[in-house]
């Protein structure tokens, strides 16, 4: 039987089962209908649109696709992203420097910085050349400071021992026992080993030829610095003779200026001048001033050797040699010098 003529019969049934119109029942039926047998039943549902669903079907319906779910691995629960919100910019205590955000909390005058704590302060060089301690005078301090049981020497270039009694009776320099001085001997005099100061008489870089400091012949004699202060009243000056310093009077003087920057030209004039922070040498070389630096020298630290030579300030670097050492006293000598050793 074709599907067609299936389908024909099985409209004519429902118009039998409906009455035609569906309030009478048919007279016109046909007499020649075939005997369909055991033909299945085919029930329809007319109270709604949606045919059943066949339990056998798997639903293809897609997910609402108006909620994304983020792909998480198994075992993990998504981390929820928390806006943190606008900036809002911190200026308490603070009148210059960043706010926290993209902005300032102010500005300095001209002459002032601002610190990192947001203050605007005097533009200061810290003033710590030689010092370990002590103000830097700029608000702040020098060096790595002192000990718990150590204050800091007025000068700042040493810690001394606290409640320490100093051994300076009778001594006019040279070490007190608790890490500072019984005094200092002025220029061009040592400490001695009784404690008393005494001529320097080392040639240092003075050799035999001399030199003229002012109006004054220095030559080295025997190891030792000699002196000679020439008679201007009789029209003598120091200068050069025949490659030595010595003094004589100034016929026709010539400047005497080779290999020097600055101090006096042996006549009546100078070979140069230095920077105001500077110091002239007496081999007529600028340096650095001495202070209260004497021959003997000092020991910055356990590296820096601190020594006034010629009139200016000689540093040096002991643990810079090529063969590193130490800063400290030589206890060898007579007079007991701070060098590398």
């Amino acid at each position: 039987m074709s599907v067609r003529w299936l389908g024909a019969v099985l409209a004519a049934m429902a118009l039998v089962a409906c009455g035609g119109n569906g309030n009478q029942a048919p007279t016109d039926v046909p007499a020649d209908l075939p005997d369909l047998g055991d033909v299945p039943v085919v029930q329809f549902d007319y109270g709604t649109d949606t045919p059943a669903a066949d339990p056998g079907v798997r639903d293809e319906t897609p997910a609402d696709e108006g909620t994304l779910t983020p792909d998480v691995p198994q075992g993990e629960v998504a981390e929820e992203t928390v806006d943190p919100g606008p900036c809002v910019p911190d200026c308490t205590d603070r009148n210059c420097g960043s706010d926290g955000c993209d902005d300032v909390c102010g500005y300095c005058q001209q002459g002032f910085l601002c610190t990192t704590e947001g203050v605007c302060a005097v533009f200061c060089v810290p003033q710590c050349d030689g010092k370990v301690c002590g103000p830097d005078g700029c608000q702040g301090y020098c060096g790595p400071g002192c000990a718990e049981n150590e204050d800091c020497a007025p000068e700042g270039d040493k810690c001394l021992l606290k409640n320490c009694e100093k051994q300076c009776a009778g001594k006019a320099c040279g070490p007190d026992s608790c890490g500072g001085d019984c005094g200092l001997c002025p220029e061009g005099n040592l400490c001695g080993l009784d404690g008393q100061c005494m001529v320097d008489t080392n040639c240092y870089a003075v050799t035999e030829v001399g030199r003229c400091v002012g109006n004054e012949r220095q030559y080295c004699l025997n190891n030792v610095l000699t002196k000679e202060t020439c008679d201007t009243a009789a029209g003598y000056v120091c200068g050069i003779l025949a490659n030595m310093f010595v003094c004589r009077k100034p016929e026709i003087c010539q400047p005497q200026c080779a290999g020097k920057t600055c101090g006096p030209d042996g006549c009546t004039g100078t070979c140069g001048a230095c920077t105001d922070l500077q110091v002239c040498s007496t081999n007529g070389q600028c340096g650095e001033a001495c202070g209260l630096i004497t021959g003997v020298g000092l020991c910055i630290d356990g590296c820096n050797l601190a020594i006034c030579q010629l009139g200016t300030l000689t540093r040096k670097n002991c643990c810079g040699l090529p063969i590193p050492v130490a800063c400290r006293q030589d206890p060898d000598q007579i007079d007991p010098a701070f060098t590398c050793i």
